[in-house]
């Protein structure tokens, strides 16, 4: 029989690459006796919340001493960083770094303690939201009085608020004495337009700076139609929808922007043109069509920059675009084919609305310049000459009275004619000038 022997330094050696040790970590609020719970996290266990004690058991020394301990078994060499966050959610290390402790062969060092200060004097103060969209459902404030936690605000005659349903949002909180700032959120993310809102509370309890703001009223709304070609494309089983940042701007609904699988479209001419129109303030927007549920995996990919009909999103991609800021009246958004800036004109759809603006284009193909001749000759007519992008290349305006337009050739090729009367009627149709 082999035997094998391990000397005292060896063995010492092996059990210093597995050493651990029992860490204690404390929350001291003597100062306050304000904290009704406690919670630890931490790389220790990969930033889970853990409950600490303060009855005497797991660690605690003594009970409802106000000090919050919690003992971590078997605690292996390593540098750790931790934190704790009280019953509000409210994280304890403000305006510090995580604290860190260090274990070495079974011995511990660092911070192992957080000792909260005595609070300053605190004094009500009343924070008030104007909704005028009225359309927000719900809104929380967060600030750094608060350690950035998120706070109901009342709308319902409670809680400091004076009248129900008024679209005036309320929050009454005892602040203490310091500067602060703060911002708010609804069920979407974050609502507040430019830098964090902020105040001051002075010893006394005498409050200046910003402790109100006003969420937008939307203007006038106008029908805004998305359209977009899906004859090459097949079309996912989910359905195919239209998302972007204008869907904050619907009116009489409260959807949150970018909202993949909410705004559905329809093919309800049965020509593979799937169409969706919604009412909305007008402003300068980015979207995209989505063939399926799945978000940003069913999410067209072209490049719509370079295409011009687009700009970067900021992740590595690219959105659609389109600019309502001066929009008045209706809107019939280009045919687009999915996944491409190539507009999309059906030749039957294209000749009957041109019926009822303008009789046609002549001659066509042309060669050096073509007519329009208007329908509607009593009122003003908007004519713009579009390429096979649709990007606009040419635009005239003609007075009321007048019967027809003219067009001259910019270069050869195929190109779209859009003419718009006065009373809003449109109608688009090919021309080629050779």
């Amino acid at each position: 029989m082999i035997k094998h022997y391990l000397t005292i330094g060896a063995f010492a050696a092996v059990a210093g690459l597995y050493a651990q040790a029992d860490v204690t970590l404390t929350v001291d609020d003597r100062n306050n006796k304000t904290k009704t719970a406690i919670k630890f996290k931490g790389q220790f266990n990969n930033w889970a919340d853990v409950s600490a004690f303060d009855d005497g058991t797991n660690g605690d020394a003594t009970a409802n001493d106000n000090i919050w301990s919690l003992k971590v078994a078997g605690v292996a060499d390593g540098t750790y960083e931790w934190g704790a966050t009280d019953q509000d959610g409210a994280w304890l290390t403000t305006g510090s770094p995580n604290y860190k402790f260090t274990v070495a062969s079974g011995a511990v060092t660092g911070q192992m303690e957080i000792v909260i200060p005595k609070s300053k004097p605190t004094h009500p103060v009343i924070f008030t939201i104007r909704d005028l969209s009225k359309k927000e459902t719900s809104i929380k404030l967060k600030g750094s009085m608060f350690s950035w936690s998120a706070k109901d605000m009342f709308d319902n005659g409670t809680n400091g608020d004076t009248t129900a349903g008024d679209n005036v949002w309320t929050l009454k909180s005892d602040i203490e004495e310091g500067s602060w700032e703060w911002g708010i959120e609804n069920q979407c993310g974050w609502k507040l337009v430019g830098s964090n809102r902020q105040y001051t509370v002075a010893v006394g309890g005498a409050v200046s700076g910003d402790v109100s703001y006003k969420i937008p009223a939307l203007s006038t709304p106008i029908n805004v139609t998305f359209r977009v070609y899906m004859g090459d494309v097949i079309l996912n089983s989910a359905g195919l929808y239209v998302a972007g940042n204008f869907q904050d701007a619907i009116a009489g609904k409260s959807l949150c922007n970018w909202s993949k699988d909410t705004l559905r479209l329809t093919d309800a001419n049965n020509d593979d043109v799937y169409e969706l129109t919604v009412s909305m303030s007008p402003g300068n927007y980015a979207y995209k069509y989505f063939n399926g549920r799945g978000g940003d995996i069913d999410g067209e990919k072209g490049d719509f920059k370079t295409g011009g009909c687009g700009s970067d999103n900021g992740l590595g991609g690219f959105n659609r675009t389109i600019d309502l800021s001066n929009a008045t009246a209706d809107v019939m958004v280009n045919i687009y084919k999915y996944d491409s800036c190539v507009v999309y004109i059906p030749l039957n759809v294209g000749v009957k609305k041109s019926n009822a603006v303008f009789n046609g284009i002549y001659p066509n193909p042309a060669t050096s310049s073509a007519n329009v001749s208007f329908t509607k000759k009593n009122m003003a007519h908007t004519v713009e000459l579009l390429d096979i992008s649709g990007k606009v290349v040419a635009k005239n305006t003609y007075a009321a009275g007048v019967n027809f337009g003219t067009i001259m050739k910019p270069s050869a090729g195929t190109y779209f004619v859009k003419v718009v009367a006065a009373d809003g009627a449109s109608a688009t149709s090919t021309l080629v000038f050779e």
